[in-house]
């Protein structure tokens, strides 16, 4: 009853695409590949300004997430928190949530309707609590929950992919100040950090002042 919706899915993905790709190849999929420089270009040297330096940069969608794509295609978008990852996907209307067959892994991810081969199923972009994490299908949009198993880790990509799919330099910095302030107005929650801004080099939220608390 539902191949169709199954086929209109994996065609909406489609990560078989990415099986063929050859990791020495100069064929786009998404991952962050050296560039001709060119206004939308900048230098992997100075991630300090999108127009300063030579990597792709990485493209946002839906309320700044960050946006991956292949062959014009938005293949999900993606957020993070210091304690969450969450991925997004528009699947076709017509399939009920109860079709869907997802399961999360400690370091893995498969999506799927039941009864077909999975349209994703790839290694997360780091470890997550299985039992914590979760998926809902509301308002047309597949929302799936990972739980970061190491609380305030800066993951480069939500799944890895056949040759990764890693955030560029620029947004990799802002990520680490997102995560910075976040582990600042948890630990010191009278204060307000909202505007707060970092000279130099971001530290490693995880890492600084003796390592992020667990509470």
């Amino acid at each position: 009853r539902f191949s169709g919706a199954s086929t209109a899915i994996r065609r909406m993905v489609d990560y078989r695409k990415f099986d063929g790709i050859d990791t020495d190849s100069d064929e786009e999929t998404g991952i962050l590949e050296p560039v001709r420089a060119s206004a939308n270009t900048l230098p992997l040297s100075a991630p300090r300004h999108p127009d300063q330096t030579t990597e792709t940069m990485t493209k946002k969608g839906k309320e700044g997430r960050i946006k991956f794509e292949h062959d014009g295609r938005t293949i999900y978008e993606w957020e993070q928190s210091l304690t969450e990852v969450n991925i997004y996907l528009e699947p076709p209307p017509e399939i009920p949530s109860k079709m869907f067959e997802i399961v999360i892994a400690h370091k893995h991810l498969r999506v799927g309707i039941k009864g077909a081969p999975p349209f994703i199923d790839e290694d997360t972009g780091g470890p997550v609590i299985p039992d914590d994490s979760l998926w809902t299908l509301i308002d047309g949009e597949l929302n799936i929950n990972l739980q970061k198993m190491n609380k305030a880790e800066a993951w480069d990509c939500a799944l890895m992919g056949q040759s990764g799919n890693k955030i560029d330099a620029f947004t990799k910095e802002e990520t680490k100040k997102k995560l910075m302030l976040e582990r600042f107005q948890e630990e010191h929650p009278g204060f307000d950090f909202s505007g707060a801004e970092f000279n130099g080099q971001v530290p490693d939220a995880r890492e600084f002042m003796g390592g992020v608390k667990h509470f």
